[in-house]
C-alpha cells in the first residue's frame, strides 16, 4: 500500500491535471474537445481512486496511532511499578481472558472481590439473572472505543461525557450571542439595566444498547487468547460504531438518542437549495454563514455529509470559470481535505442526493455531547448455545446523545 504521501502527490497531478484541461479552453472561450473531455474524465476518476485510497490509508493510521497511545499509556503505567507488580500486571490481560473463555462462570462476590483488587481492570460489574458477573479490563475498552470511533463519522467530533451513573442528567445550557451589554455615561443619574441570562435544561437518559456475539468452542481453543478478545474487541467495536453512529445522526430520541437530522431536538435548516435536483457552490456559502461566527471558528467546526455528497460536491469544482474550487485537497501529510476552508467527516448514515433531504450538516460538533455511561459490560452465556458447541457474549452499552444548541448546528436541505 502506498503512503499518504504518495496518494498525495499523485492525486494533486491529477487535480493539476483537471484543472489545466478546464483553463485551456475557458482561455481559448471554447468548450473541451472531446479528446479533452475524455483525459478530463479519467482524471476525475483517478481523483476519486486516489481520495478512497488515502481515506483508508488516514484512517488505518489512525487507529494505529490511537493504538500507540494507548501502548504508550500502559508503558508509562507499568514503569510506574515495582518490577515484581510489572510481571504480575503482564499476565492479568490474559489470564482474564483465559478465565472468561475456558474457567468456571465466577460469582457476583468474586467479581466485587477482584473489583477491589485488580488493577488492571474496571471497577463496574455486569451481572446477569444467573449471578454470573465479568470485569470488562481496561486495555479491552480502549481497544473497543477506538473500532468504535473508526466506524463512526460522530464519534469523531462530537463532545463524550462520561457518566458514573445512568439516571437522568441535566445539563445547563445558554445561548449568549444575542447579549451586547451596553454603554454608560459619566456622571450616571441612572441605575444600569440588568440583562438577564436565560438558561435551559437538557435531560440525557440512557439508553441501552446490546450485542450477542457466539464463538465456537473450536476457534476459542485453537487460538491463541489474545487474538480471540482482539476479534471480540473487533466485533463489538465495529457493530457498535454503526449501530451507535446512526442513532446519534438520525435517532428520535424514542428509546435511542436524538439524533443532529431529528425532526424534533435535531439540528435546524440554515439554508434550502435552489433546485431540486442539484446544488451550486454559493449554497454551501449561506450554509456557512447562517451559522453564528462564535459558533463557527472553533477548532471543533466542520462540515459531515455522505460520501455521494462529496463526489458531488467535488464536481462543483470543475466545468466553471471560478478560480476558487470548493473543494480543497490536502498537499500536505497529516492536513485533511477541505471544503471552503473547513474540514469535513464522512457519515454514512446521512442521506444521499435527494428532494426535501437534510443533505449536510455544518457548526460547532462539541454541541453535540455523547453521554455514555460507566464502560462497556460483557457477560458469557455458557448453555445457550450449547447444542451449537459455541459460547455466547453478551455486551452493552448503556448512552445518550442530543444537540445542546440548535444553533450552532445548522443543515442545508433540499427542496421540495
Amino acid at each position: 500500500m502506498r503512503t499518504e504521501k504518495q496518494i498525495i502527490e499523485v492525486r494533486a497531478a491529477a487535480y493539476q491535471e483537471m484543472k489545466r484541461l478546464m483553463n485551456t479552453a475557458s482561455e481559448e472561450k471554447r468548450a473541451m474537445s472531446a479528446e479533452e473531455q475524455l483525459q478530463w474524465e479519467r482524471a476525475e476518476a483517478d481523483i476519486s481512486a486516489f481520495t478512497k485510497e488515502l481515506d483508508m490509508v488516514r484512517k488505518a493510521a489512525g487507529i494505529e496511532s490511537d493504538l500507540s497511545e494507548m501502548r504508550e499509556q500502559e508503558r508509562e503505567e507499568m514503569r510506574a511499578l515495582p518490577l515484581r507488580e510489572q510481571d504480575a500486571k503482564k499476565t492479568q490481560y490474559e489470564a482474564y481472558f483465559e478465565r472468561l473463555f475456558n474457567g468456571p462462570e465466577i460469582s457476583l462476590s468474586e467479581a466485587m472481590r477482584l473489583a477491589k483488587t485488580d488493577g488492571a481492570t474496571r471497577t463496574q460489574v455486569a451481572t446477569t439473572a444467573g449471578n454470573a458477573a465479568y470485569i470488562v479490563p481496561e486495555e479491552f475498552i480502549r481497544m473497543l472505543e477506538i473500532r468504535m470511533k473508526a466506524f463512526g463519522g460522530m464519534f469523531q467530533v462530537a463532545y463524550k461525557h462520561r457518566s458514573s451513573k445512568g439516571g437522568t442528567m441535566n445539563w445547563p445550557t445558554l445561548d449568549n450571542t444575542t447579549q451586547t451589554g451596553e454603554w454608560v455615561d459619566e456622571p450616571r443619574n441612572t441605575g444600569i439595566t440588568p440583562r438577564g441570562f436565560t438558561f435551559g435544561r437538557i435531560q440525557f437518559n440512557a439508553y441501552t444498547w446490546t450485542l450477542l456475539a457466539q464463538l465456537t468452542w473450536e476457534f476459542i481453543q485453537d487460538e491463541d487468547v489474545s487474538f480471540v478478545s482482539s476479534v471480540l474487541a473487533d466485533q463489538f467495536g465495529e457493530a457498535a460504531g454503526r449501530a451507535l453512529n446512526k442513532a446519534y445522526t438520525d435517532g428520535d430520541g424514542s428509546g435511542k438518542p436524538t439524533g443532529i437530522l431529528a425532526a424534533s431536538g435535531g439540528a435546524s435548516s440554515g439554508k434550502e437549495t435552489a433546485a431540486n435536483n442539484a446544488i451550486v457552490k454559493t449554497e454551501f456559502i449561506d450554509l456557512v454563514h447562517s451559522v453564528d461566527p462564535a459558533y463557527r471558528n472553533g477548532p471543533n467546526v466542520a462540515f459531515m455529509f455522505h460520501d455521494d455528497t462529496l463526489a458531488r460536491i467535488r464536481k462543483l469544482d470543475f466545468g466553471t470559470t471560478d478560480d476558487e474550487p470548493i473543494w480543497q485537497p490536502s498537499l500536505a501529510v497529516g492536513q485533511p481535505d477541505r471544503i471552503l476552508g473547513y474540514p469535513y467527516v464522512i457519515n454514512q448514515d446521512f442521506p444521499t442526493f435527494a428532494a426535501s433531504v437534510k443533505l449536510a450538516a455544518f457548526g460547532d460538533w462539541s454541541k453535540y455531547v455523547i453521554r455514555q455511561v460507566q464502560d462497556f459490560s460483557m457477560v458469557r452465556l455458557n448453555e445457550r448455545f450449547a447444542d451449537q458447541l459455541s459460547t455466547g457474549f453478551l455486551g452493552w452499552l448503556r448512552v445518550d446523545g442530543k444537540l445542546l444548541q440548535t444553533n450552532a448546528i445548522k443543515l442545508l436541505t433540499v427542496k421540495a
